[in-house]
């Protein structure tokens, strides 16, 4: 779908603006996964503010705008990070996205460079994935050698902090959890703590395969410490900010058994 690009701007505008008049609904919230939001009821319509005409300043921060939600939208950001890119190499693909805009064409033959550059980008995207899978593979290397954590058939680790109170949850229960995620290197992807400390909703056999088996463990008020290999977590494709073939560590707390 294309979009006029004032269209584009007030769209993405209102997006970024669209979580100060919605709540989190805590059922449709998946561990790893960013929050469902559902919006109250609409007020009364209120008749339109005056629009103000934009100073030459402001007129260039509309642009800047365009290309900040443009980029936002199409999660192009994620080619630097996948590309590990350098200043010098953003500038790069900054100049083409500028001819582009400017209906230019390259000033050197395309044709010449593009079998090196699919060799150049292929190799990187290679180099990154077999550092990561070393990384992942030395941290539950390092979980394995802490006798306080127990493995089970599935390959989850995992250590008990409090128990809780009997009775302990089911596969098929629905809880309501406290929790923070993280990859290998301490990044936190995702927590309860980031919307408002509200405890996430959810049914043990709609999330990761990690989590149906780890919480059943503890009972109401109980904390539990796992970590979960890719293969009973995201995967090979990964998901959102989480790459493919991670390992994740999560931190638990069954705040209650949904009746």
């Amino acid at each position: 779908m294309k979009l006029p690009a004032l269209a584009a701007l007030a769209f993405a505008a209102a997006s970024l603006h669209a979580a100060d008049a919605a709540k989190v609904d805590p059922a449709t919230v998946t561990p790893g996964a960013p929050p469902a939001l559902t919006t109250t009821a609409p007020a009364a319509p209120t008749p339109p503010a005056p629009v103000k005409d934009l100073t030459p300043e402001q007129q260039k921060q509309a642009f800047f705008l365009q290309g900040f939600f443009l980029v936002r939208q199409a999660q192009w950001a994620s080619i630097a990070t996948e590309l590990e890119l350098s200043d010098d190499e953003v500038n790069a693909l900054l100049d083409g996205m500028r001819a582009a805009l400017k209906n230019e064409t390259p000033k050197f033959k395309a044709e010449e460079i593009i079998p090196g550059a699919e060799k150049m980008i292929g190799e990187r995207v290679a180099g990154k994935a077999k550092r990561w899978t070393a990384q992942n593979e030395a941290y539950l290397a390092k979980v394995d050698a802490d006798k306080g954590f127990t493995k089970t058939a599935s390959g989850l680790r995992y250590k008990v902090v409090v128990p809780g109170t009997d009775p302990k949850p089911t596969a098929a229960s629905t809880v309501k959890c406290l929790y923070t995620g993280k990859t290998c290197d301490g990044k936190v992807f995702d927590s309860t703590s980031g919307r408002g400390n509200a405890p996430a909703e959810f049914p043990l056999n709609g999330v990761i395969a990690a989590w149906t088996e780890a919480v059943p463990l503890i009972g109401k008020g109980g904390k539990i410490l796992l970590v979960a290999p890719a293969n009973i977590a995201y995967g090979e494709n990964g998901q959102g900010p989480i790459p493919p073939n991670s390992v994740l560590e999560f931190e638990v707390e069954l705040v209650e058994i949904v009746k």
